[in-house]
């Protein structure tokens, strides 16, 4: 059958008035000491009152919520929360949400209003709230031989419910006095539901009810005689001996359940410990680096050598193709790519002239990146005698030879007596360049009416090979060396040949690097 929380509250509500009666003379106002592994709830008094408790559940502020022990059967006695196992099952039965709950937000009177409802269907009346510090209070029900109450009179029933009406605790007056009645073994005749008439041994009460609520009360007549009350007296004594039968069930019910919690939380604690001991075993990853980087620690120093950066690798399918072999080759930086066979050998840099009229590439007009360079390779006389016929001599020969009357035509009449810079065309490339030797110049040029034509043309020769140095801003030294390059040949870098660092290796020592140079290591 269906109930609510407030029906079991108004059932219990007046005899848990006189129990409570009761346990305030045991304790008058003493210490108590509990334990739960006895169980035992003493109190302080002369001579000291040993209860037996049962423990229903803990009022946490803190934590703001009620907690029902049953939700941890395995951390008590069975019999301490037995009533709390009790309340629960009573609360399936009746589909009392609250009862079954094991956590509830705490609101003010709840604890209490739960420990009400626990009275009304496990049979222990008294109860006791026992703060155990941290604002932390565990509700406990009392039980034991000093709650063996005397037989209900007329002045004591009195005095009970008007001790119950001075709170607002019981809503349903008509439900309260009936459950009182029967639990007391007192009989209860109702004329209709706005009166009745209660009769105990000595005497009897009429009650006048209005919308469930005590208007007013009368001696009566008695109902019935002392056979009667002797057999109501029976009746709710077998009631509470149902009760203690279940109460005793659930006492064993706790102990299969608490059983199964233990087990669980050992189970639950293996596993943990067994995670922990494998985590423990396996390093992390950070770990592992961490010894990684101890197992090979960075120099303290390092050598000139090291700085260097390393020389790429020259794949076996990479040759540089002869300047005198390419498509168009007053224009190096548009051409389309040649399948012609290539040549191994030494790289020259030179400056290609440009058509006339373009922009200025030289001065303040110029591009401020410029790049004057072109790069090819000097054929190897050996590697091209081995090539096929494509590769005409004649037309390298005619190639060089072009080459260099344009270069003597630009450098030759490129003397000014006025000019201070100067500019040479590029096609899409600039290169800005003062001309510092205008001072040399002039100085020489006093000089050179006293010399005679023949030696004019020497230092002219000299000087056009001076300027030439000067207009190349860099050389690319040799490609990428394939294995078939030939290394014993010198690189021309600026005017000047060079060592590559093959050619310095065999001899015993090593070129330095860009970084080397730049930090004179």
């Amino acid at each position: 059958m269906t109930k609510t929380l407030q029906e079991l509250i108004d059932a219990s509500i007046f005899i848990s008035t006189e129990y409570q009666a009761v346990l305030a003379e045991l304790s008058q106002g003493a210490d108590w000491d509990v334990d739960f592994s006895a169980p035992s709830f003493t109190l302080q008094t002369t001579p000291p009152v040993t209860l037996t408790p049962y423990l229903l559940g803990t009022e946490s502020a803190a934590r703001g919520s009620f907690v029902w022990s049953w939700r941890e059967l395995g951390h008590f006695n069975p019999r301490v929360v037995s009533a709390a196992v009790q309340a629960e099952q009573a609360g399936e039965r009746h589909e009392v949400g609250e009862l079954t709950t094991d956590e509830l937000p705490l609101q003010e009177g709840l604890a209490r209003r739960l420990t009400l409802a626990a009275k009304a269907v496990t049979g222990l009346y008294a109860h006791y709230p026992a703060r155990a510090g941290g604002n932390i209070t565990a509700w406990l029900l009392l039980d034991g031989p000093e709650f063996e109450l005397p037989r209900l009179t007329e002045q004591r029933m009195m005095q009970v419910i008007g001790e119950s009406l001075t709170t607002d605790t019981a809503v349903d007056h008509n439900l309260a006095v009936a459950s009182y009645a029967k639990l007391r073994g007192a009989h209860v005749e109702w004329d209709t539901d706005a009166t009745c008439v209660v009769t105990v041994h000595d005497g009897a009460q009429r009650f006048w009810f209005d919308d469930h609520q005590i208007t007013g009360v009368e001696p009566a007549e008695p109902s019935v005689g002392e056979d009667e009350l002797r057999e109501l007296e029976r009746q709710a004594a077998t009631h509470r001996e149902a009760l203690l039968e279940d109460r005793r069930a659930a006492e064993h019910r706790a102990e299969q359940l608490g059983q199964e919690q233990r087990e669980a939380d050992a189970e639950r604690k293996r596993r943990e410990r067994a995670e922990a001991a494998a985590a423990a075993s396996t390093p992390a990853p950070s770990a592992a680096a961490g010894q990684d980087a101890e197992e090979q620690p960075l120099p303290s120093e390092l050598a000139p050598e090291e700085i260097e950066a390393p020389e790429p690798e020259q794949p076996a399918d990479d040759v540089a193709v002869p300047a005198s072999q390419l498509h168009e080759a007053d224009q190096p930086f548009d051409q389309e790519p040649t399948h012609e066979p290539a040549a191994p050998g030494r790289v020259e840099t030179r400056v290609l002239p440009g058509p006339q009229g373009e922009h200025a590439t030289a001065g303040p007009a110029a591009s401020p990146h410029p790049d004057t360079t072109a790069m090819s390779r000097i054929p190897d006389p050996d590697f091209a005698a081995g090539q096929p016929a494509s590769q005409d001599p004649e037309r390298v020969e005619s190639h060089r030879t072009e080459s260099q009357d344009v270069e003597a035509e630009r450098f030759g009449t490129a003397r000014d007596e006025d000019r201070v810079e100067r500019e040479v065309v590029v096609e899409e490339e600039t290169v800005v360049r003062e001309d510092t030797r205008a001072p040399e110049r002039d100085r020489t040029r006093a000089a050179e009416e006293r010399l005679g034509r023949g030696e004019r043309g020497v230092r002219e020769d000299r000087f056009a090979r001076e300027e030439r140095e000067e207009v190349v801003e860099r050389e690319t030294v040799a490609g990428p060396g394939a294995p078939d390059d030939d290394l014993s040949a010198p690189a021309v870098v600026d005017g000047e040949e060079v060592e590559t660092n093959e050619q310095a290796e065999r001899k015993g020592k090593k070129k330095r690097g860009f970084l080397s140079r730049f930090f004179d290591l």
